[in-house]
Protein backbone atom coordinates (compact mmCIF):
# COMPACT_ATOMS: atom_id res chain seq x y z
CA UNK A 1 0.00 0.00 0.00
CA UNK A 2 1.26 3.41 -1.06
CA UNK A 3 2.20 5.95 2.21
CA UNK A 4 -0.33 8.21 0.68
CA UNK A 5 -3.33 6.00 0.78
CA UNK A 6 -2.43 4.65 4.20
CA UNK A 7 -2.40 8.51 5.27
CA UNK A 8 -5.45 8.74 3.25
CA UNK A 9 -7.36 5.96 5.12
CA UNK A 10 -6.34 7.09 8.37
CA UNK A 11 -7.10 10.64 8.06
CA UNK A 12 -11.00 9.65 6.19
CA UNK A 13 -11.06 7.20 9.58
CA UNK A 14 -10.10 9.16 12.40
CA UNK A 15 -12.58 11.90 10.82
CA UNK A 16 -15.34 9.74 10.45
CA UNK A 17 -15.32 8.87 13.74
CA UNK A 18 -14.96 12.78 15.29
CA UNK A 19 -17.77 13.61 12.92
CA UNK A 20 -19.73 10.73 14.13
CA UNK A 21 -18.70 12.08 17.51
CA UNK A 22 -20.79 14.68 17.32
CA UNK A 23 -23.88 14.00 19.23
CA UNK A 24 -26.56 16.25 18.17
CA UNK A 25 -29.80 14.97 20.27
CA UNK A 26 -27.20 15.79 23.17
CA UNK A 27 -26.19 19.30 21.75
CA UNK A 28 -29.89 20.39 20.86
CA UNK A 29 -31.02 19.21 24.24
CA UNK A 30 -28.60 20.53 26.00
CA UNK A 31 -29.75 24.12 24.58
CA UNK A 32 -33.36 23.82 25.22
CA UNK A 33 -33.76 21.71 28.00
CA UNK A 34 -30.47 23.30 29.85
CA UNK A 35 -30.06 19.52 30.44
CA UNK A 36 -28.75 16.44 28.38
CA UNK A 37 -30.72 14.26 26.49
CA UNK A 38 -29.96 11.29 28.21
CA UNK A 39 -31.66 11.90 31.87
CA UNK A 40 -34.71 11.76 29.85
CA UNK A 41 -36.84 8.81 28.87
CA UNK A 42 -35.28 5.80 27.77
CA UNK A 43 -31.90 7.46 28.08
CA UNK A 44 -30.94 7.25 24.58
CA UNK A 45 -29.66 10.52 23.08
CA UNK A 46 -31.38 10.07 19.46
CA UNK A 47 -34.30 11.02 17.35
CA UNK A 48 -36.64 8.55 18.82
CA UNK A 49 -36.24 9.88 22.79
CA UNK A 50 -35.84 13.67 21.67
CA UNK A 51 -38.71 13.42 19.59
CA UNK A 52 -40.23 12.07 22.50
CA UNK A 53 -39.29 15.12 24.74
CA UNK A 54 -38.97 17.91 22.75
CA UNK A 55 -41.36 17.54 20.03
CA UNK A 56 -41.50 15.31 16.31
CA UNK A 57 -39.92 18.27 14.52
CA UNK A 58 -36.83 18.41 16.93
CA UNK A 59 -36.77 14.68 16.85
CA UNK A 60 -36.70 14.91 13.21
CA UNK A 61 -34.21 17.79 13.01
CA UNK A 62 -31.92 15.27 14.89
CA UNK A 63 -32.79 12.61 12.49
CA UNK A 64 -31.00 14.71 9.64
CA UNK A 65 -28.54 15.86 10.99
CA UNK A 66 -27.56 12.43 12.82
CA UNK A 67 -28.21 11.19 8.88
CA UNK A 68 -25.19 13.64 7.61
CA UNK A 69 -22.84 12.17 9.68
CA UNK A 70 -22.78 8.85 7.82
CA UNK A 71 -23.36 10.66 4.85
CA UNK A 72 -20.63 12.86 4.52
CA UNK A 73 -17.75 10.54 5.16
CA UNK A 74 -19.90 7.95 2.59
CA UNK A 75 -19.53 11.12 -0.10
CA UNK A 76 -15.71 11.59 0.47
CA UNK A 77 -15.57 7.86 0.65
CA UNK A 78 -16.60 7.52 -2.62
CA UNK A 79 -14.99 11.01 -4.59
CA UNK A 80 -11.60 10.87 -2.96
CA UNK A 81 -9.35 7.91 -4.75
CA UNK A 82 -8.32 5.20 -2.85
CA UNK A 83 -7.21 3.17 -5.98
CA UNK A 84 -7.23 -0.64 -5.26
CA UNK A 85 -8.67 0.25 -1.64
CA UNK A 86 -12.00 2.02 -2.42
CA UNK A 87 -13.58 -0.89 -0.64
CA UNK A 88 -11.55 -0.35 2.18
CA UNK A 89 -12.78 3.50 2.30
CA UNK A 90 -16.06 2.49 2.47
CA UNK A 91 -16.01 0.23 5.13
CA UNK A 92 -13.67 2.66 7.13
CA UNK A 93 -16.06 5.60 6.58
CA UNK A 94 -19.04 4.03 7.49
CA UNK A 95 -17.60 1.62 10.44
CA UNK A 96 -15.90 5.02 12.29
CA UNK A 97 -18.96 6.86 11.53
CA UNK A 98 -21.06 5.00 13.19
CA UNK A 99 -18.93 3.84 15.89
CA UNK A 100 -18.62 7.71 17.00
CA UNK A 101 -22.46 7.48 17.21
CA UNK A 102 -22.64 5.36 19.71
CA UNK A 103 -18.98 5.55 21.70
CA UNK A 104 -18.67 9.68 21.18
CA UNK A 105 -15.18 11.03 22.68
CA UNK A 106 -16.56 14.20 23.14
CA UNK A 107 -19.97 12.97 25.68
CA UNK A 108 -17.86 10.06 27.65
CA UNK A 109 -18.54 7.20 24.72
CA UNK A 110 -22.03 7.06 25.63
CA UNK A 111 -23.49 7.65 22.38
CA UNK A 112 -26.71 6.83 20.26
CA UNK A 113 -27.84 3.36 18.72
CA UNK A 114 -26.83 4.96 15.63
CA UNK A 115 -29.64 4.23 13.03
CA UNK A 116 -29.74 7.48 11.18
CA UNK A 117 -26.32 7.37 11.02
CA UNK A 118 -26.53 4.17 9.40
CA UNK A 119 -29.74 5.54 7.18
CA UNK A 120 -27.23 8.47 5.79
CA UNK A 121 -24.58 5.91 4.78
CA UNK A 122 -26.39 3.53 3.20
CA UNK A 123 -28.79 6.28 1.15
CA UNK A 124 -25.68 7.01 -1.27
CA UNK A 125 -25.42 2.69 -2.11
CA UNK A 126 -28.50 1.52 -2.00
CA UNK A 127 -32.20 2.99 -1.06
CA UNK A 128 -33.35 -0.54 -1.81
CA UNK A 129 -31.85 -2.07 1.29
CA UNK A 130 -33.18 0.67 3.51
CA UNK A 131 -36.50 -0.09 2.39
CA UNK A 132 -35.66 -3.85 2.81
CA UNK A 133 -34.14 -2.58 6.18
CA UNK A 134 -37.42 -0.87 6.95
CA UNK A 135 -39.74 -3.56 5.92
CA UNK A 136 -37.67 -6.27 8.41
CA UNK A 137 -37.93 -3.70 11.11
CA UNK A 138 -41.78 -3.13 10.84
CA UNK A 139 -42.28 -6.94 10.57
CA UNK A 140 -40.48 -8.04 13.36
CA UNK A 141 -42.24 -5.75 15.37
CA UNK A 142 -45.21 -6.57 14.62
CA UNK A 143 -44.95 -10.08 15.49
CA UNK A 144 -42.50 -9.82 18.35
CA UNK A 145 -43.39 -5.96 19.80
CA UNK A 146 -40.30 -4.85 20.60
CA UNK A 147 -38.64 -2.42 17.87
CA UNK A 148 -34.99 -1.52 19.62
CA UNK A 149 -34.31 -5.68 19.76
CA UNK A 150 -36.16 -5.82 16.36
CA UNK A 151 -33.78 -2.98 15.09
CA UNK A 152 -30.72 -4.53 15.91
CA UNK A 153 -31.74 -8.08 14.09
CA UNK A 154 -33.08 -6.03 10.65
CA UNK A 155 -29.72 -4.46 10.51
CA UNK A 156 -28.18 -8.39 10.75
CA UNK A 157 -30.55 -9.99 8.41
CA UNK A 158 -30.36 -7.05 5.63
CA UNK A 159 -26.43 -7.50 5.91
CA UNK A 160 -26.95 -11.10 5.61
CA UNK A 161 -29.72 -10.62 2.31
CA UNK A 162 -27.28 -7.98 0.92
CA UNK A 163 -24.66 -10.68 0.51
CA UNK A 164 -27.09 -12.88 -1.85
CA UNK A 165 -29.23 -10.08 -3.19
CA UNK A 166 -27.42 -8.14 -6.29
CA UNK A 167 -29.18 -4.72 -5.26
CA UNK A 168 -28.70 -2.39 -8.35
CA UNK A 169 -26.71 0.65 -6.10
CA UNK A 170 -26.49 3.32 -8.56
CA UNK A 171 -29.68 4.79 -8.11
CA UNK A 172 -28.13 8.18 -7.85
CA UNK A 173 -24.34 7.73 -6.97
CA UNK A 174 -22.79 10.99 -5.40
CA UNK A 175 -19.48 9.86 -5.65
CA UNK A 176 -17.91 7.81 -8.60
CA UNK A 177 -15.00 6.34 -7.48
CA UNK A 178 -16.82 3.28 -6.22
CA UNK A 179 -17.69 0.31 -8.95
CA UNK A 180 -20.51 -2.14 -9.02
CA UNK A 181 -18.70 -5.44 -7.97
CA UNK A 182 -17.06 -3.70 -4.73
CA UNK A 183 -20.10 -1.66 -3.64
CA UNK A 184 -22.35 -4.85 -3.47
CA UNK A 185 -19.30 -7.15 -2.06
CA UNK A 186 -18.24 -4.06 0.56
CA UNK A 187 -21.71 -2.89 1.51
CA UNK A 188 -23.51 -5.75 3.11
CA UNK A 189 -19.94 -6.84 4.92
CA UNK A 190 -19.92 -3.22 6.29
CA UNK A 191 -23.74 -3.27 7.89
CA UNK A 192 -22.36 -6.99 9.75
CA UNK A 193 -19.49 -5.38 11.05
CA UNK A 194 -21.54 -2.37 12.25
CA UNK A 195 -23.99 -4.74 14.37
CA UNK A 196 -20.99 -5.98 16.01
CA UNK A 197 -19.82 -2.96 17.24
CA UNK A 198 -23.62 -1.96 18.34
CA UNK A 199 -23.72 -5.26 19.77
CA UNK A 200 -22.81 -4.09 23.59
CA UNK A 201 -25.46 -1.34 23.37
CA UNK A 202 -28.04 -3.73 22.49
CA UNK A 203 -27.14 -6.51 25.05
CA UNK A 204 -29.58 -4.88 27.21
CA UNK A 205 -32.51 -4.48 25.50
CA UNK A 206 -32.81 -8.17 24.98
CA UNK A 207 -32.09 -8.91 28.75
CA UNK A 208 -34.97 -6.18 29.42
CA UNK A 209 -37.08 -8.48 26.92
CA UNK A 210 -36.92 -11.60 29.60
CA UNK A 211 -37.08 -9.38 32.56
CA UNK A 212 -40.33 -7.68 31.50
CA UNK A 213 -39.17 -4.32 31.41
CA UNK A 214 -38.31 -3.87 27.85
CA UNK A 215 -41.53 -1.63 26.35
CA UNK A 216 -43.78 -2.92 23.48
CA UNK A 217 -45.05 -1.43 20.73
CA UNK A 218 -48.21 -2.18 19.35
CA UNK A 219 -47.76 -0.90 15.83
CA UNK A 220 -51.08 -2.14 14.23
CA UNK A 221 -52.66 -2.27 18.12
CA UNK A 222 -55.31 0.99 17.11
CA UNK A 223 -56.27 -0.09 14.03
CA UNK A 224 -57.68 -3.46 15.46
CA UNK A 225 -58.80 -2.29 18.62
CA UNK A 226 -62.23 -3.31 19.38
CA UNK A 227 -64.79 -0.54 20.01
CA UNK A 228 -66.69 -0.44 23.59
CA UNK A 229 -70.30 -1.64 23.62
CA UNK A 230 -72.80 1.17 25.21
CA UNK A 231 -72.66 -1.21 27.88
CA UNK A 232 -69.06 -1.34 28.47
CA UNK A 233 -68.88 1.87 28.57
CA UNK A 234 -71.25 2.30 31.43
CA UNK A 235 -69.69 -0.21 33.51
CA UNK A 236 -66.68 1.70 33.27
CA UNK A 237 -68.37 4.69 34.57
CA UNK A 238 -70.00 3.08 37.63
CA UNK A 239 -66.45 1.95 38.54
Amino acid sequence: MEPIILTGLILLGVGSYLLGSVCWAIIISSIKLKNDIREFGDGNPGAFNTGRKLGVKIGLLVMFLDSLKGLIPAIIATTVDFKDYQGWAVGIAGTLSLVGHCYPIYFGFKGGNGYSTIFGFMLIYNPFMILEWGLFVFLLTLIFKYIRPMQMISIILTGISGLFIKWNFFWINLGYRLDYDTAISTIPITLLVVSLFQLPRFIPYFFGIFKGTEEKMYLLGKLFKRSKTNEEVSLTLQE
